[in-house]
């Protein structure tokens, strides 16, 4: 199993990694300009699964179409895979507040911290099942998703903890944390997926 630290570790020493996290932190704050940021995400997710070098291209490797268009694909995933269990959890939450009148206090958000923790666990298996053969619908096939999934959870456990406590810990500057937080656990997530492939 890839070491997550030792990964982080060698993403963040890269020559000029700063201003390319600084460019795609910044522009995940603009509503529509954050498609860019998240095309930039997905080019380096496929270009891992292609290549396996982790090093970060540069943004002038992609033009802007390029980008929003698979800036709409991530979009996309993130949408089906997150943002609607996060929706559904919450609805689950609000519903239990309300039967409860309240007793349960934090505790009756569970369903929604749910939803957010084992959505990432289908998005970056969505990302792995798009990537791997370049087929956008193979990414819907909901049943090889939760395969890969089930097979990746327990090397993905700590990872996407670490994204969640960065979004939580850095939330004022929440676009900033999130393309950081999402491009280590792309790099981390391909490099276990590949690992477990070769293994099986």
């Amino acid at each position: 199993m890839p070491s997550f630290e030792a990964l982080c570790g060698r993403l963040f020493v890269q020559a000029g990694w700063m201003p390319k996290m600084l460019w795609g932190g910044a522009l995940t704050f603009i509503p529509v300009v954050n498609f860019l940021p998240f095309g930039y995400l997905m080019e380096y997710a496929l270009r891992l699964s292609r290549s396996g070098d982790g090093e970060l291209p540069v943004w002038q490797d992609f033009s802007l179409l390029e980008l929003f268009s698979s800036g709409c694909k991530l979009a996309l995933l993130l949408l089906g895979y997150l943002i609607l269990p996060v929706f559904f959890g919450w609805g689950v939450s609000e519903v239990l507040d309300l039967l409860t009148f309240g007793f349960l206090g934090v505790a009756a958000y569970l369903p929604m911290g749910i939803g957010a923790f084992a959505g990432m666990f289908f998005f970056l298996s969505a990302v792995r099942s798009y990537s791997r053969d370049g087929l956008f619908a193979d990414a819907w096939r909901i049943r090889e998703v939760a395969t890969l999934a089930r097979q990746a959870s327990r090397g993905l456990i700590f990872p996407i903890l670490a994204f969640w406590g960065l979004c939580l810990l850095a939330f004022p500057l929440y676009g900033l944390a999130f393309f950081i937080g999402a491009l280590s656990l792309l790099a981390y997530s391909s490099a276990l997926f590949r690992e477990i492939e070769k293994d099986s």
